[in-house]
């Protein structure tokens, strides 16, 4: 068996494993298991080491913090408590099954870590000294296999971004099989910049139109002359901007019609930021038929005599929660509708806005945010910098 990536890059991770220590990656985590601990009946069993990965790229960096969790907590050879040792008893699931039962907060000789070899070491040492002083077999280094988890993830190296901020349960509730974008424009492009760090296994971008000069200004990143010289469609521009990051981007380089529409039954979740047009009324009504979530983005700006004013709108469409949308008119079809957030003056600001009211909105449906109002259609007024919720709890109706 290889060594994954990560570890084969990283000196300090094989240096653990060329020295026996059984190393585990998971969720963004080092997981050192087969640590002998002493419980407080005086037996030995073994478990685990577990922190937070800091990771530059496909090699370690050094640990941002001294903290290290503890899948049982430490006891002495005559079975007294650690307290010298553990300064946090919670019980918790830091992320995907990785149960811990307390943590412990020691420095290296007053300072920090240079690496993770010296981290775990250390407190290896702490808590395996115990048990040695009853069996002195009772060694940390077994040479079992390594394991990681890191080609099983969409992305290409780790999230330690989540580990780091204790965060990856609630990012793993966004794992989703399936999720499309249907219009890749300025507000389509910046969904996919926020969406393409979410867990969600695949991500299918719909747009028929090529990637032009005006896109650039309104787009995350920045092409290049001969990029837009080359003039490639919007869905394989983007998807390639992407490329390093993750796996799963699927472009599809044509618009939505009556034709194609079915594909979009294959979704879990779709966001529609796409101009008014009769298509997309088909789009909604298959979605709505077929009961499949969605939100749909607008954004309506006039040029007032004091500068850019109007509204960005986000409407959300979930199963059981539809009839606000036919109601009360909420979507227009056609440009030029009394709908004022679907007229055509955009700014890169006000896409990435709108794109990130509704990332924010989606991940609340997944209990990714916390949610009091579970508002269904939002409006944010330029000039008066308020957002209005209505459709939910608490909120205006």
């Amino acid at each position: 068996m290889s060594l994954p990536r990560l570890v084969r890059n990283s000196p300090d991770l094989t240096q653990l494993v060329n020295e026996g220590y059984s190393v585990r990656i998971h969720a963004g985590h080092l997981i050192i298991d087969d640590i002998p601990f002493v419980t407080a009946a005086r037996t030995i069993i073994r478990g685990s080491l577990v922190c937070p990965l800091d990771t530059e790229g496909e090699r370690t960096r050094a640990p941002s913090t001294h903290v290290m969790w503890f899948s049982h907590l430490p006891h002495t050879k005559d079975g007294v408590e650690r307290s010298d040792l553990i300064h946090d008893r919670t019980r918790r699931d830091l992320a995907d099954g990785i149960e811990v039962a307390g943590s412990s907060s020691q420095k290296v000789r007053g300072g920090d870590y240079p690496n993770f070899y010296e981290k775990v070491v250390a407190y290896a040492a702490l808590v395996s000294g115990d048990a040695q002083a009853i069996d002195s077999t009772a060694v940390p280094a077994t040479f079992k296999p390594v394991v990681s988890d890191e080609t099983e993830s969409v992305f290409k190296y780790l999230d330690t971004n989540s580990s780091r901020a204790g965060i990856t349960a609630l990012s793993e509730k966004l794992a989703l099989q399936r999720v499309a974008i249907v219009g890749l424009g300025g507000t389509g492009s910046y969904l996919l910049d926020l969406l393409v760090k979410v867990q969600i296994r695949e991500l299918h971008l719909y747009d028929g139109d090529t990637f032009s000069t005006h896109n650039s200004f309104r787009s995350p990143g920045a092409a290049t002359v001969d990029e837009l010289n080359a003039a490639p469609y919007k869905v394989a521009h983007h998807a390639a901007r992407y490329e390093p990051l993750r796996w799963g981007i699927c472009p599809h380089p044509t618009y939505v019609t009556t034709d194609n529409v079915s594909e979009l039954l294959e979704m879990d979740f779709v966001f529609l930021s796409m101009d008014a047009t009769e298509d997309k009324k088909v789009i909604i009504d298959t979605l709505t038929a077929s009961d499949i979530p969605f939100i749909d983005t607008g954004i309506g700006v006039r040029q007032d005599s004091d500068g850019l004013a109007g509204l960005l709108r986000v409407t959300t469409s979930l199963p059981g929660h539809r009839d606000h949308l036919n109601d009360d008119q909420l979507i227009s079809y056609r440009l030029g509708d009394a709908a004022e957030y679907e007229t055509n003056i955009q700014v890169a600001e006000l896409n990435a806005l709108v794109a990130s009211l509704a990332v924010i909105a989606f991940k609340k449906r997944y209990d990714f945010y916390s949610d009091t109002e579970s508002e269904l259609h939002s409006l944010y007024r330029i000039d008066s910098n308020e957002i209005i919720n209505k459709y939910g709890e608490g909120s205006d109706e």
